[in-house]
Protein backbone atom coordinates (compact mmCIF):
# COMPACT_ATOMS: atom_id res chain seq x y z
CA UNK A 1 0.00 0.00 0.00
CA UNK A 2 1.12 3.76 -0.94
CA UNK A 3 0.71 4.64 2.41
CA UNK A 4 -0.34 3.06 5.88
CA UNK A 5 -4.11 3.56 7.38
CA UNK A 6 -5.04 2.22 10.32
CA UNK A 7 -7.49 -0.81 11.20
CA UNK A 8 -10.16 -0.59 13.37
CA UNK A 9 -12.40 -3.71 14.70
CA UNK A 10 -15.92 -3.14 13.96
CA UNK A 11 -18.68 -5.36 16.21
CA UNK A 12 -20.79 -7.05 15.27
CA UNK A 13 -24.39 -7.42 16.14
CA UNK A 14 -24.58 -10.42 18.58
CA UNK A 15 -21.28 -8.81 20.40
CA UNK A 16 -23.42 -5.72 21.03
CA UNK A 17 -25.78 -7.60 22.87
CA UNK A 18 -23.86 -8.73 25.04
CA UNK A 19 -22.17 -6.22 25.95
CA UNK A 20 -25.39 -4.91 26.64
CA UNK A 21 -26.25 -7.28 29.23
CA UNK A 22 -23.28 -7.18 31.28
CA UNK A 23 -23.88 -3.60 31.57
CA UNK A 24 -27.19 -4.06 32.93
CA UNK A 25 -25.79 -7.06 35.49
CA UNK A 26 -23.62 -4.49 36.51
CA UNK A 27 -26.01 -1.67 37.26
CA UNK A 28 -28.73 -4.17 38.74
CA UNK A 29 -25.97 -5.65 41.01
CA UNK A 30 -24.62 -2.01 42.24
CA UNK A 31 -28.69 -1.22 42.67
CA UNK A 32 -28.87 -4.21 45.10
CA UNK A 33 -25.48 -2.98 47.23
CA UNK A 34 -26.99 0.39 47.45
CA UNK A 35 -30.50 -1.12 49.02
CA UNK A 36 -29.09 -3.42 51.15
CA UNK A 37 -26.49 -0.59 52.58
CA UNK A 38 -29.53 1.57 53.39
CA UNK A 39 -31.07 -1.06 55.29
CA UNK A 40 -27.94 -1.62 57.40
CA UNK A 41 -27.96 1.72 58.15
CA UNK A 42 -31.37 2.20 59.38
CA UNK A 43 -31.41 -1.34 61.26
CA UNK A 44 -27.91 0.46 63.00
CA UNK A 45 -28.23 1.60 66.81
CA UNK A 46 -28.83 5.34 66.85
CA UNK A 47 -28.16 8.09 69.51
CA UNK A 48 -30.64 8.93 71.48
CA UNK A 49 -32.16 12.21 71.43
CA UNK A 50 -33.01 13.85 75.05
CA UNK A 51 -34.69 16.92 76.02
CA UNK A 52 -32.73 18.99 78.08
CA UNK A 53 -35.73 19.25 79.83
CA UNK A 54 -36.81 15.72 80.03
CA UNK A 55 -37.31 13.77 83.34
CA UNK A 56 -37.12 10.48 84.69
CA UNK A 57 -41.38 9.00 85.01
CA UNK A 58 -42.02 6.27 87.65
CA UNK A 59 -44.37 3.54 86.28
CA UNK A 60 -47.78 3.28 87.96
CA UNK A 61 -48.68 0.38 90.13
CA UNK A 62 -50.42 -2.50 88.37
CA UNK A 63 -53.87 -3.18 90.03
CA UNK A 64 -54.68 -7.14 89.18
CA UNK A 65 -58.08 -7.97 89.17
CA UNK A 66 -59.44 -11.10 90.74
CA UNK A 67 -62.57 -12.84 91.67
CA UNK A 68 -63.47 -13.70 95.29
CA UNK A 69 -65.62 -16.59 97.29
CA UNK A 70 -67.13 -15.88 100.54
CA UNK A 71 -65.66 -18.03 103.50
CA UNK A 72 -68.96 -19.76 104.99
CA UNK A 73 -69.29 -22.46 107.63
CA UNK A 74 -70.81 -25.72 106.96
CA UNK A 75 -70.33 -29.67 106.99
CA UNK A 76 -67.92 -31.57 104.72
CA UNK A 77 -69.72 -35.08 103.46
CA UNK A 78 -68.51 -37.78 101.33
CA UNK A 79 -69.85 -40.72 99.54
CA UNK A 80 -68.24 -43.25 99.30
CA UNK A 81 -69.30 -47.10 97.71
CA UNK A 82 -68.28 -50.70 99.07
CA UNK A 83 -69.32 -54.07 97.83
CA UNK A 84 -71.86 -56.40 99.90
CA UNK A 85 -72.40 -59.69 100.25
CA UNK A 86 -75.23 -60.92 100.84
CA UNK A 87 -75.05 -63.97 103.76
CA UNK A 88 -78.29 -66.03 105.32
CA UNK A 89 -78.72 -65.33 108.58
CA UNK A 90 -79.22 -68.70 109.88
CA UNK A 91 -77.39 -71.82 107.92
CA UNK A 92 -77.58 -75.45 108.28
CA UNK A 93 -76.13 -78.94 107.21
CA UNK A 94 -79.06 -80.64 108.45
CA UNK A 95 -77.75 -84.50 109.43
CA UNK A 96 -79.61 -88.12 109.53
CA UNK A 97 -80.55 -88.77 113.65
CA UNK A 98 -80.54 -92.50 112.86
CA UNK A 99 -78.78 -94.63 110.59
CA UNK A 100 -81.16 -95.61 107.06
CA UNK A 101 -81.76 -96.45 103.59
CA UNK A 102 -83.38 -93.14 101.66
CA UNK A 103 -86.60 -94.24 100.59
CA UNK A 104 -88.16 -90.80 99.35
CA UNK A 105 -86.91 -87.46 99.03
CA UNK A 106 -89.75 -84.64 99.09
CA UNK A 107 -88.44 -81.09 98.98
CA UNK A 108 -85.47 -80.45 96.43
CA UNK A 109 -82.81 -77.83 95.95
CA UNK A 110 -84.43 -74.20 95.73
CA UNK A 111 -87.73 -75.25 97.02
CA UNK A 112 -89.26 -73.69 100.30
CA UNK A 113 -89.72 -75.38 103.47
CA UNK A 114 -91.28 -74.36 107.09
CA UNK A 115 -90.16 -75.42 110.19
CA UNK A 116 -90.99 -79.01 110.98
CA UNK A 117 -91.60 -80.33 107.61
CA UNK A 118 -90.50 -82.84 106.14
CA UNK A 119 -87.40 -83.01 103.84
CA UNK A 120 -86.32 -86.82 103.61
CA UNK A 121 -87.56 -89.94 104.59
CA UNK A 122 -85.42 -92.91 105.21
CA UNK A 123 -86.74 -96.95 105.55
CA UNK A 124 -88.40 -97.22 108.75
CA UNK A 125 -89.40 -100.85 108.39
CA UNK A 126 -87.13 -102.16 111.12
CA UNK A 127 -87.21 -99.79 113.40
CA UNK A 128 -90.68 -100.33 113.19
CA UNK A 129 -90.30 -103.68 114.74
CA UNK A 130 -87.65 -102.29 117.22
CA UNK A 131 -90.41 -100.30 118.63
CA UNK A 132 -92.93 -103.08 118.73
CA UNK A 133 -90.36 -105.32 120.51
CA UNK A 134 -90.07 -102.50 123.18
CA UNK A 135 -93.78 -102.35 123.75
CA UNK A 136 -93.40 -105.56 124.38
CA UNK A 137 -91.15 -106.28 126.65
CA UNK A 138 -92.44 -102.98 128.39
CA UNK A 139 -95.55 -104.92 129.11
CA UNK A 140 -93.82 -107.74 130.57
CA UNK A 141 -91.82 -106.00 132.92
CA UNK A 142 -95.21 -104.51 134.15
CA UNK A 143 -96.75 -107.46 134.46
CA UNK A 144 -94.07 -109.02 136.49
CA UNK A 145 -93.84 -106.31 138.89
CA UNK A 146 -97.60 -106.34 139.26
CA UNK A 147 -97.42 -110.00 140.26
CA UNK A 148 -94.31 -109.41 143.00
CA UNK A 149 -96.64 -106.69 144.15
CA UNK A 150 -99.62 -108.93 144.49
CA UNK A 151 -97.80 -112.19 146.18
CA UNK A 152 -95.91 -109.72 148.70
CA UNK A 153 -98.79 -108.58 149.79
CA UNK A 154 -100.62 -111.87 149.99
CA UNK A 155 -97.76 -112.84 152.13
CA UNK A 156 -97.64 -110.09 154.30
CA UNK A 157 -100.78 -110.51 155.03
CA UNK A 158 -100.38 -114.14 156.04
CA UNK A 159 -97.88 -113.50 158.18
CA UNK A 160 -99.36 -110.45 159.84
CA UNK A 161 -102.44 -113.23 160.62
CA UNK A 162 -99.83 -115.60 162.39
CA UNK A 163 -98.49 -112.60 163.97
CA UNK A 164 -101.62 -111.81 165.96
CA UNK A 165 -102.79 -115.64 166.58
CA UNK A 166 -99.40 -115.95 167.90
CA UNK A 167 -100.06 -112.67 169.96
CA UNK A 168 -103.21 -114.45 171.24
CA UNK A 169 -101.39 -117.70 171.90
CA UNK A 170 -98.82 -116.08 174.34
CA UNK A 171 -101.26 -113.64 176.65
CA UNK A 172 -103.03 -117.29 177.30
CA UNK A 173 -99.98 -119.44 177.77
CA UNK A 174 -99.08 -115.56 180.09
CA UNK A 175 -102.83 -115.74 181.83
CA UNK A 176 -102.55 -119.63 182.55
CA UNK A 177 -98.61 -119.86 183.87
CA UNK A 178 -99.33 -116.75 186.62
CA UNK A 179 -102.70 -118.95 187.40
CA UNK A 180 -100.75 -121.64 187.89
CA UNK A 181 -98.14 -120.07 189.94
CA UNK A 182 -101.06 -118.78 192.59
CA UNK A 183 -102.30 -122.31 192.69
CA UNK A 184 -99.19 -123.66 193.35
CA UNK A 185 -98.44 -120.97 196.16
CA UNK A 186 -101.70 -122.24 197.48
CA UNK A 187 -100.98 -126.29 196.99
CA UNK A 188 -103.54 -126.47 194.48
CA UNK A 189 -101.33 -128.13 191.47
CA UNK A 190 -97.89 -129.67 191.74
CA UNK A 191 -94.82 -128.59 190.89
CA UNK A 192 -94.01 -130.32 187.70
CA UNK A 193 -97.86 -128.49 186.42
CA UNK A 194 -96.48 -125.36 186.84
CA UNK A 195 -93.03 -126.35 185.05
CA UNK A 196 -94.95 -127.29 182.49
CA UNK A 197 -97.46 -124.22 182.23
CA UNK A 198 -93.81 -121.83 182.10
CA UNK A 199 -92.32 -124.30 179.08
CA UNK A 200 -96.02 -123.56 177.25
CA UNK A 201 -95.54 -119.65 177.84
CA UNK A 202 -91.82 -119.74 176.78
CA UNK A 203 -92.81 -121.57 173.64
CA UNK A 204 -95.59 -118.95 173.08
CA UNK A 205 -93.01 -115.87 173.25
CA UNK A 206 -90.78 -117.88 170.43
CA UNK A 207 -93.37 -118.31 168.44
CA UNK A 208 -94.47 -114.97 167.96
CA UNK A 209 -90.40 -114.11 167.80
CA UNK A 210 -90.00 -116.11 164.90
CA UNK A 211 -93.63 -115.11 163.48
CA UNK A 212 -92.21 -111.45 163.61
CA UNK A 213 -88.99 -112.24 162.17
CA UNK A 214 -90.25 -114.24 159.33
CA UNK A 215 -93.04 -110.74 158.53
CA UNK A 216 -89.60 -108.58 158.33
CA UNK A 217 -87.91 -110.83 156.51
CA UNK A 218 -90.74 -111.10 153.96
CA UNK A 219 -91.11 -107.15 154.23
CA UNK A 220 -87.69 -106.76 153.17
CA UNK A 221 -87.02 -109.40 150.12
CA UNK A 222 -90.76 -108.10 148.39
CA UNK A 223 -89.20 -104.17 148.50
CA UNK A 224 -86.06 -105.15 147.08
CA UNK A 225 -87.42 -107.57 144.67
CA UNK A 226 -90.39 -105.13 143.54
CA UNK A 227 -87.31 -101.95 143.50
CA UNK A 228 -85.46 -104.44 141.22
CA UNK A 229 -88.60 -104.96 138.85
CA UNK A 230 -89.19 -101.29 139.03
CA UNK A 231 -85.86 -100.84 137.63
CA UNK A 232 -86.94 -103.18 134.87
CA UNK A 233 -89.82 -101.89 133.87
CA UNK A 234 -88.25 -98.36 133.57
CA UNK A 235 -85.52 -100.11 131.53
CA UNK A 236 -87.80 -101.23 129.30
CA UNK A 237 -89.82 -97.77 129.06
CA UNK A 238 -86.34 -95.91 128.22
CA UNK A 239 -86.03 -98.52 125.61
CA UNK A 240 -89.25 -97.92 124.06
CA UNK A 241 -88.63 -94.09 124.21
CA UNK A 242 -85.70 -94.72 122.24
CA UNK A 243 -86.94 -96.98 119.94
CA UNK A 244 -90.03 -94.33 119.03
CA UNK A 245 -87.33 -91.56 118.93
CA UNK A 246 -85.16 -93.79 116.37
CA UNK A 247 -88.17 -93.90 114.18
CA UNK A 248 -88.92 -90.34 114.09
CA UNK A 249 -85.39 -89.50 112.84
CA UNK A 250 -86.57 -91.24 110.01
CA UNK A 251 -87.88 -88.53 108.97
CA UNK A 252 -85.20 -85.61 108.65
CA UNK A 253 -86.91 -82.36 108.85
CA UNK A 254 -86.49 -78.76 108.44
CA UNK A 255 -84.92 -76.69 111.96
CA UNK A 256 -86.41 -73.58 110.84
CA UNK A 257 -88.48 -71.89 107.55
CA UNK A 258 -86.30 -71.08 104.38
CA UNK A 259 -84.66 -72.31 101.36
CA UNK A 260 -83.44 -76.12 100.17
CA UNK A 261 -80.00 -75.19 98.86
CA UNK A 262 -78.45 -78.50 98.81
CA UNK A 263 -79.55 -81.99 98.97
CA UNK A 264 -76.53 -84.36 99.29
CA UNK A 265 -78.30 -87.69 98.92
CA UNK A 266 -80.23 -89.55 96.49
CA UNK A 267 -82.74 -91.92 97.26
CA UNK A 268 -81.55 -96.06 97.50
CA UNK A 269 -78.33 -94.30 99.07
CA UNK A 270 -77.51 -94.99 102.60
CA UNK A 271 -77.08 -92.94 104.99
CA UNK A 272 -75.48 -92.87 108.34
CA UNK A 273 -76.07 -90.92 111.67
CA UNK A 274 -74.70 -88.10 112.19
CA UNK A 275 -74.22 -87.52 107.88
CA UNK A 276 -75.21 -84.41 106.60
CA UNK A 277 -78.45 -84.89 104.49
CA UNK A 278 -79.62 -81.60 102.94
CA UNK A 279 -78.27 -77.64 103.47
CA UNK A 280 -80.94 -75.28 104.30
CA UNK A 281 -80.80 -71.54 104.63
CA UNK A 282 -82.67 -69.12 106.26
CA UNK A 283 -84.91 -66.31 104.17
CA UNK A 284 -86.75 -64.75 107.13
CA UNK A 285 -83.23 -63.38 108.03
CA UNK A 286 -80.63 -61.68 105.79
CA UNK A 287 -77.03 -60.23 106.79
CA UNK A 288 -75.17 -58.22 104.46
CA UNK A 289 -71.02 -58.21 105.42
CA UNK A 290 -68.60 -55.58 103.66
CA UNK A 291 -65.00 -54.40 104.53
CA UNK A 292 -64.73 -50.32 105.39
CA UNK A 293 -61.60 -48.05 106.72
CA UNK A 294 -61.68 -47.23 110.38
CA UNK A 295 -62.70 -44.24 110.06
CA UNK A 296 -65.47 -44.96 107.84
CA UNK A 297 -66.64 -48.24 110.25
CA UNK A 298 -66.98 -45.88 113.10
CA UNK A 299 -69.55 -43.64 111.36
CA UNK A 300 -71.75 -46.21 109.96
CA UNK A 301 -71.95 -47.79 113.36
CA UNK A 302 -72.95 -44.47 114.66
CA UNK A 303 -76.35 -44.93 111.90
CA UNK A 304 -79.28 -45.92 112.66
CA UNK A 305 -80.22 -46.96 109.60
CA UNK A 306 -78.53 -47.23 106.03
CA UNK A 307 -79.71 -48.93 102.59
CA UNK A 308 -78.56 -51.36 100.48
CA UNK A 309 -79.01 -51.03 96.38
CA UNK A 310 -79.82 -54.11 94.50
CA UNK A 311 -82.08 -54.41 91.66
CA UNK A 312 -83.54 -51.29 91.51
CA UNK A 313 -84.43 -51.49 95.09
CA UNK A 314 -83.34 -49.98 98.57
CA UNK A 315 -82.96 -52.56 101.40
CA UNK A 316 -83.04 -50.94 104.66
CA UNK A 317 -80.07 -52.24 107.51
CA UNK A 318 -78.40 -52.12 110.75
CA UNK A 319 -75.07 -53.05 111.68
CA UNK A 320 -75.09 -56.01 114.18
CA UNK A 321 -71.54 -57.10 114.43
CA UNK A 322 -68.28 -55.58 113.97
CA UNK A 323 -64.46 -56.78 113.94
CA UNK A 324 -62.25 -55.26 116.28
CA UNK A 325 -58.90 -55.01 114.26
CA UNK A 326 -58.26 -54.46 110.83
CA UNK A 327 -57.72 -57.07 108.70
CA UNK A 328 -54.50 -57.65 106.31
CA UNK A 329 -56.29 -54.39 104.36
CA UNK A 330 -56.17 -52.78 106.91
CA UNK A 331 -59.91 -52.73 106.99
CA UNK A 332 -62.91 -53.11 109.71
CA UNK A 333 -65.37 -56.03 108.70
CA UNK A 334 -69.24 -54.99 109.37
CA UNK A 335 -71.86 -57.38 109.67
CA UNK A 336 -75.34 -55.60 109.09
CA UNK A 337 -78.88 -57.23 109.48
CA UNK A 338 -81.57 -56.44 106.75
CA UNK A 339 -85.08 -55.19 107.68
CA UNK A 340 -87.21 -58.56 106.33
CA UNK A 341 -88.82 -57.90 102.93
CA UNK A 342 -91.30 -59.73 100.48
CA UNK A 343 -88.50 -59.56 98.06
CA UNK A 344 -85.42 -60.50 99.52
CA UNK A 345 -81.60 -60.20 98.43
CA UNK A 346 -80.90 -64.03 97.46
CA UNK A 347 -78.36 -65.61 99.11
CA UNK A 348 -74.62 -65.08 97.89
CA UNK A 349 -75.64 -62.03 96.16
CA UNK A 350 -72.61 -59.28 96.12
CA UNK A 351 -74.71 -56.21 96.12
CA UNK A 352 -73.63 -52.40 96.02
CA UNK A 353 -73.74 -50.29 99.36
CA UNK A 354 -73.57 -45.98 98.42
CA UNK A 355 -73.31 -44.25 101.88
CA UNK A 356 -72.32 -40.54 103.07
CA UNK A 357 -69.95 -40.23 105.94
CA UNK A 358 -69.52 -36.35 107.84
CA UNK A 359 -66.15 -36.14 107.58
CA UNK A 360 -65.76 -32.23 109.50
CA UNK A 361 -67.17 -29.12 110.06
CA UNK A 362 -65.50 -25.44 109.31
CA UNK A 363 -65.21 -22.70 106.84
CA UNK A 364 -65.34 -24.44 103.30
CA UNK A 365 -63.73 -23.55 100.68
CA UNK A 366 -62.55 -25.35 97.00
CA UNK A 367 -59.12 -27.18 97.73
CA UNK A 368 -57.50 -24.98 94.69
CA UNK A 369 -58.46 -21.62 97.18
CA UNK A 370 -55.57 -23.18 98.75
CA UNK A 371 -51.67 -22.60 97.98
CA UNK A 372 -48.85 -24.58 100.07
CA UNK A 373 -45.74 -22.74 100.73
CA UNK A 374 -42.80 -23.54 102.94
CA UNK A 375 -44.80 -26.51 104.48
CA UNK A 376 -47.52 -24.22 105.01
CA UNK A 377 -50.95 -24.03 104.16
CA UNK A 378 -52.54 -20.46 103.05
CA UNK A 379 -55.60 -18.39 101.54
CA UNK A 380 -54.94 -14.94 99.94
CA UNK A 381 -57.79 -12.66 101.09
CA UNK A 382 -58.81 -9.54 100.51
CA UNK A 383 -58.62 -6.91 102.68
CA UNK A 384 -58.49 -3.41 101.85
CA UNK A 385 -57.73 -3.48 98.43
CA UNK A 386 -54.78 -5.81 98.41
CA UNK A 387 -53.87 -9.18 99.13
CA UNK A 388 -53.44 -10.62 102.14
CA UNK A 389 -52.01 -14.24 103.16
CA UNK A 390 -53.41 -15.65 105.96
CA UNK A 391 -52.12 -19.22 107.32
CA UNK A 392 -54.83 -22.10 107.54
CA UNK A 393 -54.98 -25.78 108.79
CA UNK A 394 -57.09 -28.24 106.87
CA UNK A 395 -59.19 -30.71 108.69
CA UNK A 396 -60.33 -32.75 106.23
CA UNK A 397 -60.64 -33.13 102.12
CA UNK A 398 -62.92 -34.57 99.63
CA UNK A 399 -64.38 -33.88 96.15
CA UNK A 400 -62.65 -31.00 95.49
CA UNK A 401 -63.37 -28.98 98.84
CA UNK A 402 -62.12 -28.95 102.13
CA UNK A 403 -62.50 -27.92 105.83
CA UNK A 404 -60.32 -25.64 107.18
CA UNK A 405 -59.74 -23.57 110.71
CA UNK A 406 -58.22 -20.90 111.23
CA UNK A 407 -60.30 -18.29 108.97
CA UNK A 408 -63.36 -15.94 110.00
CA UNK A 409 -66.12 -16.50 108.08
CA UNK A 410 -67.76 -13.86 105.73
CA UNK A 411 -63.95 -12.50 104.61
CA UNK A 412 -63.27 -12.59 100.62
CA UNK A 413 -61.21 -15.71 99.44
CA UNK A 414 -59.38 -14.68 96.37
CA UNK A 415 -60.59 -17.83 94.03
CA UNK A 416 -59.04 -18.80 91.47
CA UNK A 417 -55.37 -16.81 92.69
CA UNK A 418 -53.47 -15.98 89.76
CA UNK A 419 -49.99 -17.04 90.65
CA UNK A 420 -48.70 -13.19 90.35
CA UNK A 421 -51.10 -12.16 93.18
CA UNK A 422 -48.83 -12.21 96.23
CA UNK A 423 -48.74 -10.78 99.48
CA UNK A 424 -49.64 -7.38 100.12
CA UNK A 425 -50.71 -7.14 96.04
CA UNK A 426 -53.08 -4.49 94.60
CA UNK A 427 -56.01 -5.73 93.57
CA UNK A 428 -59.86 -5.54 92.49
CA UNK A 429 -62.71 -7.58 93.09
CA UNK A 430 -64.44 -7.71 89.82
CA UNK A 431 -67.02 -10.33 90.51
CA UNK A 432 -67.59 -13.81 92.14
Amino acid sequence: MASKEKLFFQPGPRALRKTKLRRKKSLLALSLLLMLALVLAACGPQAPQESPTQTTAQPAETVRQVRTITAKSGSLNATRSTSVTIEPGQESRVAAGTNGRVQRIIKREGQNILVGEAVILLDDSNLQIQVRNAQLALEAARINLQKAERASGESVAQLKAQIKLAQTNLELAQQQYREGQALYEAGGIAATQLTGLEAQFSQAQSALLQTQDALARSQRAGEEDLALLRVQTQQAENQLAQARDALAETRIAAPFAGDIAEIYVEEGEFVGAGSPAFRLVSNQRQLASFDVPPEDAAALRALDNFYIRYGGLDYAAFITRSSSVPGPQRLINLTAEIYPSQNPIPAGTVAQLNYEIKLGSGIILPSQAVSTEGGQNYVYVVESGRAKRQRIDILAEAGGEVVIEGLSEGLLVIYPRPLDVREGSSVRVIGP
